[in-house]
Order: structure tokens, then sequence, then C-alpha cells
């Protein structure tokens, strides 16, 4: 059995017992308490006559204390006492005695315990107490790097350590300075003293890897503290300058948790159809980044920055509305686009496609420049977010707060589009570029009949040639313009791989079938369409698009030559020739029922040879059917079709 030991970064637990139910800190030094062992209701007075009378101050078991409040009312309650038997030795001299002897000698043990008391306060002055509103919180990491695609179509990246910050806006308002003016009065100091303050501590939660550049700081607990004469707005009462207050704590990620690649790629591409004046732009980014168990959700494009050449003239279309500059930048020499704010939340394929059309043809020796910035969901570190407390060490709940945990991944941006292959769509024939002579969009075949034999010929004869037949689809028979006639029309689609691209073609094959007094047709004339479609990236590839037309142009005449008919011309040579009203015969019935089984029984055997498909089989079978149908109703009489 092999035991995997992974480093787990620390999350807020309570210092005795370990439980990560946090209830209090210590206002001494931060500790966490749990809520079985923090303190409870405490007589002390270290923060009295500052306006927290019901505020618990909380300590941990090294810092648990008591501080006794002044007793200065005995002191002159013992002088009362005093003066008062003084004033009784001239009615009654023993009482009035007693009295001041009575009332010096526990007013001088009030003094001494009330002095005490003060020296124990003063000795134990804590930081003056604040409470500034929080505004905000920033918690921001930042992945720097840089992504290159060289000449040859290869990335590169490259990145330094993360980089994070910790940004908590606050603001202190009017009773933090009259508590000032309080705690001065209290610990007896003067108004030009310096004095250090505490507003509480920020607690950061989840399970934060990290580590602060400042050495005075160490994860989970912060202490925001700080002196009176860095804040004007402690200092004076006055104004409102200097009410805010910006604490900012710079971290790197603990050992162990740093990344080591940038999970973004920026890929060019040209358009296809485009006339090689479109760039595509795929930012495509990680979807397990960092690891599967800890993944950031990518948020949104907060910019991305393009200086592209002069040369490509002048911007015709772009999408997602960038900002577009009208002159060069006078550094790069290139042409600035830029997009900010494009949310990504939404994109399932982790992928954003942008595109810009220019006014002249992209250059394929050039290379884009820029930088771009794009914020995940999150800190890298797993820091999930930062929790306030008191400057006793309760917690401050329900304060309204902006917060916001983001990582954001900053690249230089280099793109060469020496290795980029601009590919675009060839249609043969195509009116613009073939000479339809040459390639003409249909031919006719006179001669040659439409039915299924013909279909299964040529679809037989392409499949012999290495054409894959993906699918053929029949329409329904309908009268033609003669009244022995009926028009047919058969769409055949598949492809043709010419190494590895795929060549796509069709064929419509369509025309009339000439009927005698047979249900077999005697003549007709068939009429084809042919076009293939295909993606090239060079001369050479488009000219493989072209041979698939001429070698399947050449398969479709062969096939359909061997099958040419001499024309009908309304009426045919043999007695058996019936027309479309005439009545019934019998014979008649029984021979188209001999060739319907006749026929069915071909497909049936060029199904099991492999020739056609099962589902090409059922859609012949069924229009055999139709076909019985249609020969039935012409055989019979006028009257009776009604």
């Amino acid at each position: 059995m092999s035991i995997t030991i992974r480093a787990r970064a620390p999350r807020p637990r309570c210092h005795r017992c370990g439980s990560p139910k946090i209830a209090a800190l210590c206002h001494h030094c931060g500790r966490p308490l749990c809520p079985e062992h923090r303190s409870g209701s405490v007589l002390t007075s270290e923060f009295g006559d500052l306006g927290f009378q019901k505020a618990e101050p909380q300590h941990c078991a090294d810092h648990e204390h008591v501080v006794k409040p002044p007793i200065d009312k005995y002191v002159w309650l013992g002088g009362a006492v005093a003066g008062l038997g003084l004033l009784l030795m001239f009615v009654w001299m023993p009482l009035g005695l007693a009295l001041l002897l009575a009332g010096l000698a526990g007013g001088g043990l009030a003094w001494y315990e009330n002095h005490r008391r003060i020296a124990t306060a003063l000795a134990n002055r804590p930081p003056l107490p604040v409470v500034p509103s929080i505004d905000s919180i920033r918690v921001r990491e930042v992945v720097q790097g840089s992504l290159t695609l060289d000449e040859h179509g290869t990335y590169h990246s490259s990145m330094t350590p993360v980089e994070g910050e910790i940004a908590l806006d606050m603001t202190f308002g009017r009773p933090d300075q009259d508590r000032l003016g309080a705690y001065r009065h209290k610990f007896r100091l003067d108004e030009g003293e310096d004095i250090e303050f505490s507003a509480g501590y920020a607690v950061l939660t989840g399970r934060a890897g990290l580590e602060f550049v400042d050495p005075g700081f160490r994860p989970p607990v912060l202490p925001l503290s700080g002196f009176t004469s860095e804040h004007p707005f402690l200092a004076g009462r006055d104004s409102r300058a200097g009410a805010k207050w910006r604490f900012r704590l710079a971290h790197r990620l603990s050992g162990g948790l740093d990344v080591d690649k940038i999970p973004l790629w920026l890929t060019p591409a040209l358009v296809p159809e485009s006339d090689q004046r479109a760039l595509q732009l795929d930012l495509q980014w990680l979807g397990n980044w960092p690891s599967d168990e800890a993944t950031l959700e990518a948020d949104r494009v907060e910019r991305l920055t393009l200086y592209v050449p002069v040369s490509w003239g002048n911007i015709e279309f772009a999408s997602e509305g960038p900002t577009v500059s009208s002159q060069a930048d006078p550094e790069t020499g290139g042409r600035l686009i830029e997009w900010k704010q494009l949310p990504l939340g939404a994109k399932a394929d982790h992928r954003l496609t942008l595109s810009v059309r220019f006014e002249d043809r992209i250059q394929l020796s050039d290379v884009i420049t820029g930088s771009m910035v794009v914020s995940f969901k999150g800190a890298l570190s797993g820091l999930e977010g930062v929790d306030f407390h008191h400057p006793m060490g309760g917690p401050r709940n329900g304060d309204h707060r902006d917060m916001e945990v983001k990582t954001e991944v900053t690249a230089g941006i280099s793109l060469s589009l020496s290795g980029v292959r601009y590919q675009d769509v060839r249609v043969v024939p195509d009116q613009k570029r073939d000479d339809l002579v040459q390639c003409p969009e249909s031919r006719e075949f006179p001669g040659v009949i439409p039915d299924h034999e013909t279909l299964i010929a040529l679809t037989d004869a392409m499949s012999e040639s290495g054409y894959y037949v993906k699918w053929v689809i029949g329409h329904s028979p309908r009268s033609g313009d003669r009244a022995n006639a009926l028009t047919r029309a058969w769409d055949i689609g598949g492809r043709l791989y010419e190494g590895v691209y795929p060549v796509d073609f069709y064929v419509g094959l369509a025309g009339d079938e000439i009927y005698g007094g047979d249900i077999h047709a005697i003549a007709g004339n068939s009429k084809v369409r042919l076009s293939v479609k295909g993606a090239y990236a060079s001369e050479e590839m488009e000219e493989r698009i072209k041979s698939v037309w001429y070698g399947l142009s050449d398969i479709v005449s062969e096939t359909l030559q061997e099958r040419k008919r001499p024309e009908a011309n309304g009426r045919a040579a043999d007695d058996s020739y019936r027309p479309r009203h005439a009545g019934r015969d019998s014979g008649e019935a029984s021979t188209r029922s001999h060739e319907v089984h006749r026929r069915r029984r071909d497909l049936r055997d060029a199904v099991l040879e492999g020739r056609i498909s099962e589902q090409l089989f059922r859609q012949l079978d069924a229009e055999l059917e139709n076909e019985q149908a249609v020969a039935d109703r012409r055989g019979g009489s006028w009257e009776e079709e009604d």
C-alpha cells in the first residue's frame, strides 16, 4: 500500500482545541477562540468610558486578566466622613473623633486601592479602539507571463511567481474622533501625544496558502492597527480630510502552491472565404485550472489590447465592439484594437472567438503584438474571503461590505502569422472562377431512364471508385408534361477524402420516364447536376478539389451513357402499347405484378451483396409500391379513379 502526503494550506482554527468554528479573538494577541473557549461575561474596565458598555473583551488563556474600575467615589466618601467627624467634635467629642478617624482611614485605604487600580489600568492600556466602516474588500492575485507564437506555429509561454494583494477600504467616523478625546482623558494623555489605535482584526477564511511580504503579518489573522498621527481625521475634529483608510498588504503563494503555466491561449486564424482580409482570434482557457480539486472559473476579459500593422488598412468590422485607433501608435507603429470587459462565465466550451475584417489583405509575414488581462473568480492561494472582528475580539456581524476575490492572468502577446495557413472554401463549379463550358452546372442524358436501376448503377460506380455515398433522397414521382410520362428526382450526397482533407459532393439525378402499355418505362431522359465543395489552404489543395469534380463527372458520364436507350416518340413500336385511359386488361395486370416482383428481387439481391444500404432498399421498395398503385390507376377507366 502506497501513501501519498499532500500539503494543504491551513484554515483558521481555535488555538486550544483546533475547532474551525471561530467565535471570537483575543483582543490582545488575536488568537482564535471557539464558542467553548471564548471568554464569558467578565467585569473589566479596559474599555470603560469609551462607549463600549455592552461589549465584552475577549482573552486567551495567556492574557486572561481583569482590570478593575477606579473607586474615586470611595475616596471622596472617606473624606466626607472625616469632615463630618471634625464638625461633630465640637458637639460630641467621642463621636466626632471616631468619625474623623474612620473617614481618614477609609479614605486613605480607598485612595491607595484607587491609585493601584489606576496604575494597573495605565500599565494595561489597550490601543485606542476604533470602529471604521468597511467599504470594500479586494483580494487580487496576479499571474504574469508572456505568450509567443513563433514563425513555425509553435506556442511558447513563460511566467513569473504569483503575486497578490489584500486591499481593505475603510472610513473613520465622528464616533472615532469622540472616542479619541475620551481615551486621552481616561488614560491622562497629552493632546499632542501620538496614540496607537486598533480597528480590530481581519481573519482570512478558507485554506489560504499564502505568506505576506511584510514579516510583521502572518496569516490567517491580520491586526488592523496604526497611529493617530498617520490619519489627519483622527487628529483634527473639524475636517473630514483623511477619513478614508486604505489598508494594503502584499503576499505571495506559500511553498508547493505556485503554478507553472499560463492557462490561456490566443490563436490567430484567417477566416475562410474572406479573401485573406478577416482575422479570427480564438481565446481559450483551461477548464480545470489550477487543478482538478480547486478549479477557478473564468470571469471576464478585463482588457485585450492588440497592435496590428497599418498596412492592413482600415478596420471595416470588428466583433464585440472594441476601441479602434485611427492613427498608428507612436511606440509600436501599429494600429490599436482594444476590447474591454468581455464576459466569459457563460462560455461552456472555454472559448471566446473574436473577428476583425480589414480593408486590405493580411500579410502572413507580419507579427501581432499586445497584451491581455483575464480575470478568474477565486484566488489561487485558496483564500475565500475576509471576516472582521471588533477591537475587543467579538465578530462584527451584519456589516454591509463589497467583497471581490479574483485572480488576474496578465500576459504579453507576440503572434507571428507565418505559421498560420489561410483556408478557404472552394465550390466547383463556380460561376465566377470556372469555365462553365468545361465545368457545366448540369448535363442532359437523352435516352437514359432516371429510375431506381439507374440510381443503383450510379451509386455502385461511385462506391467502386472510392466515393463514400452518405445519403440518397428520393422525391415522390409526379406526372410529367406528357400524358404517358412520370417525372422523377433523386439527391445523392457523400464525401471523398483527399489525404486527410474531406471533399463533399452532391449529385442530383432527375428526368422523365416514358411509359407504354407496361409498368416498366420504355424510354426516358435524364438530367444530372453535379457540384463538389472542400476547404483548401494552398493551390495544390484547390486543384485536388477540382480534380474530384472532374473524376465524379467522368463516372456519371460513363455510367449513364451505358444505360442510354433510343428515345420514344410518344408511342412504342410494339402492339402492347395502350393509352393511359384504356380499360384494364387481365394479362397486363399479371405482367405488371410479375415485373414488380422481379424488381423487388433485384433490390433484395443488391442489399445482400452490399451494393445498396438497407435504408435505401426500404425507400426504393416503398416507391415500387407507389409505382404499382399509379400504374393500376393508369390501367383502369377514368370512372374507376373517382
